[in-house]
């Protein structure tokens, strides 16, 4: 029985959602806070991406890195962390802190609380000159995001999934850059950002996490909702995704980059996510097709053939989407796409044996046992269900699993749609 992934639920009387999960599992204690936001357009995501990290470089109590530091360390040696995520058509705006447990060290101060006001001091009462953010840490937050972008077409791998999901998507919101665009930033520089945050404290869905050894999940609760004060009037919904499941367009292109070695990205689109019936069959079918070593596009394509350097697929679970992403030669493209297909076909038509489907299933099963390990990874596990309106432990998400039948494969298989090619190839950048 795992226990790490069971969360208690509460809300504060400003509308923050808490959960607060009471284990003795790990040494530290974790403090992860997210405030969401809908993509809209690339002016507004661009704005949303600065955010964290014009708050991360001072707050009102801790001005400057230097106090910042001297906080954490305090804190003995805190780790804080701040990022930008996109979950379906989601912006995640992130804070997080990880701390030693209280009964690790030699001292009369409740670590946690500390750590938690800590948080509250960085997101609520951020430094500000004259009602505006310190120009400074704008232009170093804008500089940070603006390399950020830049630095993802070096990254041949995430630019190619990054790409394929724009073109899969092209008039839809998940085709927005979870950092935004050059563009973007650039527009940002007539705004006033603190006024811009303070709308966004007041109407996004604000969702704080804490997982660790502490006295008591009640005790927790009192503390944050008698701390973390501010005037909110949330009217923004948790999940802002649009489930598209037909009048797909079919798109195959090409682009050139100065590489060696040519790169794939496959979309299909699938209507399933965490709350449909089917959706833990959708899990052991994407192993299936490519999620393992095991799997069909593996086995066939870079195993048997020996025409990918890698091959695998992932699941965007919010959205219903699957993306097989591969390291070809460009001479064998006509052959994988073949492959591809034909094993598309395999599935649809109940052509997997009963080993292969067993073996998936404790594949994704030892997947979710090693997770439950990271106190990051359950609380990750734990939103992405919230978001989608499933708030499963890991232990039913397991169950479950196992539960799923060859004929609930077959069903899903019938479901996906293939429709987007983009291949990145040897050549001259464009840019």
């Amino acid at each position: 029985m795992i226990k790490t992934s069971e969360f208690n639920e509460y809300k504060t009387k400003n509308d923050i959602d808490l959960y607060v999960n009471k284990t003795d599992k790990f040494k530290t204690n974790y403090i992860h806070l997210d405030i969401i936001r809908p993509l809209s357009d690339q002016n507004e995501v661009s704005k949303n991406a600065l955010i964290p990290y014009i708050l991360y470089r001072g707050s009102y109590k801790y001005p400057t890195n230097q106090a910042i530091s001297r906080e954490l360390d305090k804190l003995f040696g805190a780790d804080l962390n701040v990022s930008v995520a996109r979950r379906g058509e989601n912006q995640l705006l992130r804070f997080s802190i990880e701390i030693i447990n209280d009964k690790f060290i030699n001292s009369k101060e409740n670590l946690t609380k500390k750590a938690i006001d800590f948080l509250y001091q960085l997101v609520f009462n951020p430094f500000v000159v004259d009602e505006k953010f310190k120009s400074d840490y704008v232009n170093k937050g804008r500089t940070f995001i603006s390399e950020k972008i830049l630095s993802l077409k070096n990254d041949k791998n995430s630019y190619v999934i990054e790409r394929c999901y724009q073109e899969m998507c092209k008039d839809e919101k998940f085709s927005l850059y979870t950092l935004g665009t050059q563009k973007g930033l650039y527009n940002t520089r007539s705004d006033n950002l603190y006024t811009y945050y303070r709308k966004i404290l007041k109407e996004s869905p604000i969702e704080v996490f804490v997982i660790g050894d502490i006295n008591s999940e009640e005790d927790i609760y009192n503390y944050i909702n008698n701390n973390y004060k501010y005037d909110r009037d949330r009217k923004l919904p948790l999940n802002n995704t649009v489930m598209k499941t037909d009048h797909f367009n079919y798109v195959e292109l090409a682009e050139e980059d100065n590489i060696s070695q040519s790169r794939l990205g496959v979309g299909i689109r699938v209507p399933i996510t965490r709350n449909h019936p089917l959706y833990f069959a959708l899990t052991v079918y994407n192993g299936i097709l490519g999620g393992f070593s095991h799997s069909k596009l593996f086995n066939t394509i870079r195993k048997e053939k020996g025409l990918a350097y890698y091959i695998n697929t992932r699941l965007e679970t919010t959205k219903g989407l699957i993306l097989i992403n591969a390291g070809i030669n460009q001479d064998d493209y006509s052959t994988v796409k073949k492959i591809i297909k034909e094993k598309l076909a395999e599935i649809r038509e109940g052509k997997v044996s009963k080993e292969n489907i067993e073996w998936t299933k404790k594949k994704l099963i030892s997947k979710y046992e090693t997770l439950s390990d990271n106190n990051h990874s359950v609380v990750n596990a734990f939103l992405l269900g919230l978001i989608n309106g499933k708030k499963d432990s890991l232990n039913f998400v397991i169950n479950s699993i196992k539960q799923v039948k060859k004929e609930d494969i077959i069903k899903v298989a019938k479901m996906v749609q293939l429709t987007t090619y983009f291949l990145l190839i040897p050549g001259s950048d464009p840019n």
